[in-house]
């Protein structure tokens, strides 16, 4: 008993002091194409997008995930892909423990994304693997690059306002 008490110790800083607290499903849309035909060569073009905003509980290290994820959604791209899928997920995150501050942005951004993703992948993953097409199986995303361009894209929005 001794043992594993000592080993959870040394490892203890494994732990992430970014931890899930709690998460919900607010709305799943998965639509399988009964038309649809696996390509001769090569794999079907689809289209993909998603979109996040993080909300902090006022005074704490608590954050809100809302990811909003969309899969083929235009009716045109849908013709010729197997499924049409919306999925939007709130993931509640907290720093634990004394966390510096000026620190939580380059944690949250990239790790609480992935973690909520995670989740979005599985409840995709589980929805879609008894329909007509099989498992279809979220795309990995880099979300340093999309933190990036929203960051990027936010700049030049509040610029434009300051400008006016």
């Amino acid at each position: 008993m001794k043992k594993s008490q000592t080993s959870v110790k040394k490892n203890a800083n494994l732990i992430s002091p970014l931890q899930l607290k709690d998460y919900s499903l607010i709305q799943l849309h998965v639509e399988a194409n009964p038309e649809f035909r696996p390509p001769q060569t090569g794999e079907y073009k689809g289209s993909f997008g998603v979109n996040f905003d993080f909300r902090r509980q006022e005074g704490s290290k608590v954050f809100r995930v809302d990811l909003n994820i969309v899969v083929n959604s235009q009716k045109e791209v849908f013709i010729n892909s197997p499924y049409r899928i919306q999925i939007l997920l709130q993931a509640v995150l907290e720093f634990e423990g004394d966390y510096p501050e000026d620190q939580i942005p380059h944690l949250l951004g990239p790790n609480g994304l992935a973690m909520t993703y995670a989740i979005a992948r599985g409840i995709v993953g589980q929805a879609t693997g008894t329909s007509l097409h099989g498992k279809f199986i979220l795309p990995t995303v880099n979300f340093v690059e999309l933190l990036r361009k929203k960051l990027k894209s936010e700049t030049k929005e509040r610029n434009l306002k300051t400008n006016i």
